[in-house]
Formats: structure tokens, sequence, C-alpha cells
């Protein structure tokens, strides 16, 4: 089966639906193909059935993260301040009781988007016909002949004027084949690029109540040890849903996911007590584990290396290819920020080629 398209988007996260959103405000039309069954990418909240809501992925924003606070105004989406408070537990070492230290004065807060960081990605789907998605479409090869740019998905053919590919470097490096090749340098420098969320793994615990307040207890945590190696309090906007979520160890993605639960379960017990057993629902997302976001690194790779590289904002194919995403972006590469800022140039570039004249 072939289809035909201007712009053919590959991945329906932040920066392919901003894209997506910048383009048909101005009257163009873009087709997306997404891997998964969802859209979001890195960017997803699971709803427990409690009805809390959880970030799985990127979930905090900053008033410096200028071009994702103008698109949040312009989608009429609120943000509330992350609540840190004065005071944190911390654990230097597992055999020792976790104590109280003092926070520094927050003169940067984190703000969460009011829903949910997927109400973001929610909001942006709404100007992006059914027609113009397929989800459940992992993209096998992308060839560049005379006539136009072919994209290949089983028996699915897509012929456009211009492909955007929107996945991390590495994974589109080792996932997708293309041709004619990309020059040897740029991909080696794919293989170099950090995937902003690759290695994470995020937990969260829904509960009834916050009784950590009652305890003095912020809900802020930092230990050496883990599992948890930061801890917050997830609590809603409205203060109707409780969490507490964070990061875990990054090696216990080596872990089965009942031991993971096992072991969160007794960093809890022993930094709030009995009560934290009385949770609801718990939930987690192993990022190395999802294979439509992270690509094992060819050589060992640093947090953020080679993220907002020069070589990433250029078109290849005599203009017909784009590489896109967070870590592409010239400012803020691998946050949310970045990926607004990435989707804003292609934009930009767009409208200023062939394809869009």
């Amino acid at each position: 089966m072939m289809q035909e398209t201007d712009v053919l988007i590959i991945g329906g996260g932040l920066t392919g639906l901003t894209l997506n959103y910048l383009l048909r405000k101005a009257g163009y039309a873009a087709l997306i193909l997404e891997a998964r069954d969802r859209l979001g990418g890195r960017i997803w909240t699971k709803t427990t059935t409690e009805g809390v809501k959880i970030d799985m992925g990127a979930t905090w924003l900053g008033q410096k993260h200028t071009h994702l606070v103008q698109l949040l105004q312009e989608l009429k989406l609120p943000v509330f301040q992350q609540r840190l408070g004065t005071k944190a537990l911390f654990e230097q070492h597992q055999q020792d009781t976790a104590q109280f230290i003092p926070l520094p004065p927050n003169n940067d807060p984190s703000y969460r988007i009011q829903g949910g960081t997927s109400a973001l990605i929610q909001a942006l789907a709404r100007h992006l016909p059914d027609e113009a998605v397929l989800l459940d479409t992992p993209v096998e090869k992308i060839h560049a002949k005379a006539d136009g740019v072919y994209t290949f998905n089983g028996a699915l053919t897509i012929k456009s004027k211009v492909v955007v590919s929107t996945l991390p470097p590495n994974l589109l490096s080792h996932r997708i084949e293309l041709q004619p090749a990309l020059p040897d340098a740029l991909i080696h420098l794919m293989q170099q690029t950090h995937t902003w969320m690759g290695e994470s793994i995020k937990a969260g615990v829904a509960y009834a109540q916050p009784f950590w307040r009652e305890y003095g207890h912020t809900g802020t945590a930092f230990s050496h040890t883990g599992p948890f190696t930061e801890l917050y309090d997830h609590t809603d906007a409205e203060e109707e849903h409780f969490a507490l979520k964070g990061f875990l160890r990054n090696d216990m993605a080596n872990l089965s996911a009942p031991d993971r639960k096992r072991l969160v379960e007794g960093q809890l017990l022993k930094f709030f007590g009995q009560r934290a057993m009385e949770y609801g629902s718990y939930e987690e997302t192993v990022w190395p584990m999802e294979p439509f976001t992270y690509a094992p690194y060819e050589h060992a790779v640093l947090p953020h290396q080679n993220n907002g590289h020069a070589m990433y904002r250029k078109p290849y194919w005599n203009g017909r290819l784009f590489l896109a995403g967070s870590e592409t972006a010239d400012a803020f590469p691998g946050y949310m920020e970045g990926a607004v800022r990435s989707a804003e140039w292609v934009y930009r570039a767009l409208r200023q080629s062939f394809a869009l004249s």
C-alpha cells in the first residue's frame, strides 16, 4: 500500500507533535508515524486505578524554558510549583538512619504541568486529525530517490518530499536503514550521542493521603544507595491525589520488576515507617527496556554527550532529511525545552524549503 504526503514526521513525541502543530497553524499538512500504540514518546503520564496521575517520563520545567512556557501558555495549560520544602531526608549508607538535611533557598523553582505532563501531548494531539497519524508503525527503512523519499513499514510505503526524524540519534542510527548512507562523521556522532531518559528508571507510589507531611517530612529524599536516589512529593495541583515519585538507580534495570518493587518497599519503610506500606498502586517505567527509546551505545557515553551538536542542525539528502528531537536542539538539549526548540527550527527551515514553497 502506498500513501503520499509532503512532510513525513517519524515519531509522535513532543518534537513531532509540536512540529505538526506549527505546520497546521500555518496551513500545511504532515503525517506522523509512531512506533508505539500511544503518542508522547518520553512523555508518559500513567493514571493509577485510584485516579492518581504519575509522570513516568519528562516531568519538570523552569521559567528559563521560555519556548516551552510560551507553548504552554498558547495551549492554555497551567503549571504549578514542585513542592520541595526546606529540608530533605538524606541517606549516605544503607546501614545508616536517614537524616534530615536543610535545602538551600530555591531561587529557580521547578514546575509541573497541571494534569500531568501528558496534558501537553493531549493538547497538541487535538491539532492532529486521525488520518494524519499512524500508531503501531515502526519505520524499517528510508530511501531517497530522484522523485521523492520513500519510507517503509512492512507492506506500507509512504512517499514524501521531506522526512523529519525526531528519534534519538543513536536509536535512529541502529534501527532504521537509511539510503543513501549518511556521512561517516555524522553516523559516528549519532552513535556517541546520549539519549535523554535512556538509562533512567522512574517509579511512583500512590497514596490516599500525604501521610509523610504529618510527621514533618516534605517527601523530598536523596540516597547514595537507593533504590530511590531521588524522591519527591508528586501530589497534584488540586491536592486531591497523592503520590511519591522519583528515580531508581540505573543498575536496577537488571532486576526483575518484583525485586525492584520489594526494594522500593524496604526503602520507603525505612524512610517513612509502616504507613508507607499502606499504598494503593506502584508504577514504574524502565526506559532502557523501551525499544523505541533506547538502543545500546557502541562505546560508553556521558550524560548529555554530544547533545546539541551543530551537525544536527542542517538538512541532509539535499534538504529532504532533517534530524530533530530534544538531543539535537541548540539550547537545553535533552529537555522538553530542547524538544520544542528543535521543532521550531525544523519548521522555520521547512518554510524556506522547496517542499513548502
